[in-house]
């Protein structure tokens, strides 16, 4: 008999309780929620490739991001195990496209609860088109002067092309590689140096080796040449 009253006092005005424990789940749960702390900080925008198409345009390198949780938890997680990309790889036209800027959660950020992590832009606009490789040839640059009385009768790069990958548009205008400067200045003998090659343009990917070996022959001006010059200069008037 008693356990019957106690059963039935249980059950008495049940929907009434369940609304007020509900009502008690929800108000703790918002009460935690707005006693959370927020941090925010920029983390780099990785692009995950399309093996078809390619980015015509540059857009955000990084991205804001927003952590908000309990404080201490927040605070011990490192910015490199937050990862922010887009993925290019589901796209399979060309034409302007909006990719969702997406989060990865690596090494401290794992099993963090609660954790809310939002970005800043959420998407990115760009205009994809159909990728192109080609070759394309390195052109040495140079500052500085030979010594006097001394020419630069030979020169060699190796490689002399590299490959480079990028959207169609932005490869077909590109017509050759830059290296940084090689310095000529006094030089009276042969030469070779290691330069990089290089690449402003973050949409071209080069592969390979990004050095090249430049050999420069230099020789001592004949005075059969320094004759022919003057006579040159004299007929030309310059």
């Amino acid at each position: 008999m008693n356990n019957r009253n106690f059963f039935s006092k249980i059950i008495e005005k049940w929907p009434v309780k369940i609304l007020s424990l509900t009502a008690a789940i929800l108000i703790a749960m918002f009460y935690r929620m707005n006693t959370l702390d927020t941090r925010s900080f920029s983390v780099p925008l990785k692009v995950e490739t399309n093996d078809r198409f390619a980015s015509t345009g540059s857009f955000l390198d990084t991205i804001n991001v927003s952590l908000r949780g309990e404080l201490n938890s927040i605070n011990s997680i490192l910015q490199e195990d937050i990862e922010a990309y887009i993925d290019l790889s589901k796209y399979k036209r060309e034409g302007l496209q909006r990719a969702p800027v997406q989060i990865r959660k690596k090494g401290s950020a794992l099993g963090v609860e609660p954790l809310e992590i939002s970005v800043l832009p959420k998407e990115i606009p760009l205009m994809l088109e159909e990728k192109l490789r080609r070759n394309v040839p390195i052109i040495p640059v140079f500052t500085g002067t030979l010594a006097q009385g001394y020419e630069l009768t030979n020169q060699s790069i190796l490689p002399q092309n590299v490959t480079a990958e990028g959207s169609r548009s932005i490869l077909e205008k590109l017509r050759d590689f830059q290296t940084e400067t090689i310095d000529l200045e006094g030089r009276f003998d042969d030469f070779s140096i290691l330069v990089k090659i290089i690449n402003e343009n973050p949409l071209i990917t080069i592969y390979g080796d990004r050095m090249i070996e430049y050999k420069g022959t230099v020789r001592r001006i004949s005075r059969e040449s320094q004759i022919l010059d003057f006579f040159s200069y004299l007929d030309t008037g310059e």
